[in-house]
């Protein structure tokens, strides 16, 4: 089959910490990833200008293909030219930038206004204010309520087709004056997504005041519901905001046919086509420097959750006040001196792109990182049932593929520790494919999807994610050590049947690369221990690069509560899925303030520092003593020094060595 060149696609993410741009292009007939560039993104100082970045990654592409992409004046050459330099679409997404305050206003809360929250997923919108038909305050307090909430966007929703008219306008006509008192500030943009028979008086209203966006009706009848379109509308209004930021982003968002679009948007679409396409619970984490999100398609539905105060740089500090040292601590193998973690938090935000330098950096890196996506989870978990009051340890819905983006997850150097970090964090149940998305394919598809729906599709289909592999994960409250799975495995190349038991509390890798299949086997051992509802499975499954996860912890994951037990769980759970060598644990990091070669340099109380001070001084005049000169007597014969027997020195408790140096 020949091959096509008028289908050449260049997709850029400008994340907070780095800008990766791939490069997308058709091969006998199927679009497929050629080259990928990666950088340090550059809107913040000194650079101020985030194309700067995409120029970067754009030459490392040049230099791995010999393709042209950059013209000299920095923009993106399209369409592409004969000589094969250039591409035909340049689409862009981003995650940088503060979120959108957004004040939404419509008819009924449970109707309209519960719509547009809905229609807010896969777009940085920070929720402020909510006013409705149902709302017991007066105009006034409605009006000072908008002010007060500084939006960027007032979502204006209600009114079925041919529905409810005066309603809308008056709410509409409250939202004009608000506009109107915060002329000498920043105007909110104004986007409508209701009856559309009032498009027309919606421009009029606002007419001259501000920029109004129209999307389809989110709510066209009471049993229907419509949101791809305004959430398109809201991308745009996100566009629009990081025009007016500077730092470049107008002139990148010129050359793309979409302007910037948000990356969660991305993630939105994807778990519902996968969800769609594969008819099961699907679930996308993506932990960022700023920004974390997690998209599910559970049951057919998607529900999309981004936390601003969730991140390991940028947002760090706000994880550590959302989630507490508790938290945290909890995976730690070492007591934690006083404010160490938020210290390590405060540190990060400070300089976001740093990796941990030490074993207790890493420890407190990845505690951060599992804290973040429970909280996460926390928030997604009512959103999937539809109950707001789901408690916490409701059985999380049987997800079949659980994709990890961000370097947090896709990048810790081994995959069968990026493996771990998802089931520790999420806690899956029964068969699970794990992938992770080490090229950021994910983060351009929503772009991508609008440009060129076939590319995106093929892409995701084709093998542009990293396989970790299956995990198989019990349910309930194994016994340690005793005998929790029996595992059969038969290799689809032959040969004989691999059998094995793990205990419990223990994990098992088998090594089955990718592209190899094999079926397997697992029946559980014990009482009051399922596998997926079950007490026994029998799956056809393909490795990976971490190979087949055998999880014998149980749920919820039996994380030891005391410090020393810790000290060994941890490390040999890490252990187990890296084939490392387990980390050892120096004794003294498990008592308070211990650590080797740590010295203790807070002042302590007056009292105990006079303590400190005589027994120093007591020990300083025997000293003295000791070391007199002999004295000589009436027949110059030298006489003994009165030295004592034993000088009894203070402990390290007792004495510091700011006492010794006065």
């Amino acid at each position: 089959m020949s091959e096509r060149r008028d289908g050449s696609i260049l997709a850029a993410d400008i994340g907070n910490i780095s800008t990766r741009v791939i490069l997308i292009d058709l091969v006998d007939g199927r679009y497929r990833l050629l080259a990928r560039g990666e950088t340090r993104s550059t809107g913040g100082f000194p650079s101020g200008d985030v194309n700067l970045g995409i120029q970067r990654a754009c030459e490392q592409i040049t230099e791995a293909t010999g393709r042209k992409l950059v013209a000299p004046d920095g923009r993106i050459l399209t369409p592409e030219r004969a000589d094969r330099s250039g591409v035909d679409q340049f689409v862009v997404t981003t995650s940088t930038g503060q979120t959108l305050r957004t004040v939404i206003i419509g008819l009924v809360p449970e109707l309209s206004i519960a719509s547009a929250i809905r229609a807010t997923a896969g777009t940085y919108v920070q929720v402020v204010e909510q006013i409705s038909l149902a709302d017991a305050r007066s105009e006034e307090d409605e009006l000072n309520a908008i002010i007060h909430s500084r939006p960027d966007l007032i979502f204006i929703v209600g009114g079925v087709e041919a529905g409810a008219d005066s309603p809308v306008m008056r709410l509409a006509r409250l939202a004009r004056t608000a506009c109107n008192l915060l002329k000498g500030g920043r105007v909110p943009l104004v986007l409508y997504a209701g009856n559309s028979d009032l498009v027309d008086d919606i421009h009029d209203i606002f007419q001259g005041v501000t920029t109004v966006l129209v999307a389809e009706n989110v709510r066209p009848t009471l049993d229907e519901e419509h949101l791809e379109n305004a959430a398109r509308q809201l991308a745009r209004a996100f566009d629009e905001r990081q025009d007016q930021r500077g730092a470049g982003f107008k002139q990148v968002g010129d050359m793309s046919r979409v302007g910037i679009l948000p990356t969660a948007q991305s993630y939105n679409l994807i778990a519902g086509y996968l969800g769609q396409a594969l008819e099961e619970d699907v679930l996308l984490v993506d932990i960022g420097s700023a920004v974390s999100t997690l998209s599910a398609s559970v049951g057919g539905h998607v529900a999309t959750v981004i936390r601003p105060d969730i991140g390991l740089g940028h947002s760090a500090s706000l994880l550590h006040e959302l989630t507490g040292d508790a938290a945290v601590a909890r995976w730690l193998p070492f007591v934690p001196a006083h404010n160490q973690i938020r210290h390590y938090a405060l540190n990060k935000a400070l300089r976001p792109s740093t990796t941990p330098e030490s074993i207790k950096g890493l420890f407190l890196e990845h505690g951060l990182l599992r804290a973040g996506i429970r909280a996460l989870m926390d928030t997604a978990r009512p959103l999937w049932a539809g109950r707001a009051d789901m408690p916490a340890d409701e059985p999380l819905p049987a997800f079949k593929r659980i994709i990890a983006a961000g370097s947090a997850l896709t990048r810790t150097g081994n995959p069968g520790f990026n493996a771990l970090l998802l089931l520790d964090s999420i806690q899956p149940t029964g068969v699970t494919e794990l992938e992770a998305d080490s090229f950021g394919i994910l983060a351009v598809m929503g772009a991508l999807a609008q440009v060129n729906p076939t590319a995106a599709v093929q892409l995701l289909d084709g093998m542009n994610l990293d396989r970790l592999g299956t995990a198989f994960s019990l349910s309930g409250k194994p016994t340690p050590e005793r005998p929790a799975m029996r595992v059969k495995i038969r290799l689809e190349s032959g040969g004989e049947a691999i059998s094995h038991e793990v205990p419990g509390g223990h994990l098992w890798i088998y090594p089955l690369a990718t592209g190899q299949r094999a079926t397997v086997e697992v029946s559980v051992r014990g009482r009051g221990l399922q596998i997926g509802n079950k007490g026994r499975v029998k799956v056809q499954v393909e490795g990976g690069s971490a190979g087949l996860i055998f999880d014998a912890r149980g749920r919820a994951l039996p994380v030891a509560a005391e410090v020393r037990h810790r000290a060994s769980q941890l490390p040999l759970w890490i252990s187990e899925v890296t084939g490392d060598t387990p980390i050892l644990i120096d004794p003294l990091w498990l008592v308070e303030g211990g650590e080797e070669g740590h010295v203790d340099t807070t002042p302590p109380p007056p009292s105990r520092r006079r303590k400190k001070a005589e027994a120093a001084q007591a020990v300083a005049d025997k000293a003295a003593k000791a070391a007199k000169p002999a004295r000589r007597g009436r027949r110059g014969k030298a006489e003994a020094a009165e030295t004592p027997a034993e000088i009894e020195m203070p402990t390290d408790d007792e004495l510091s060595l700011d006492d010794l140096r006065g």
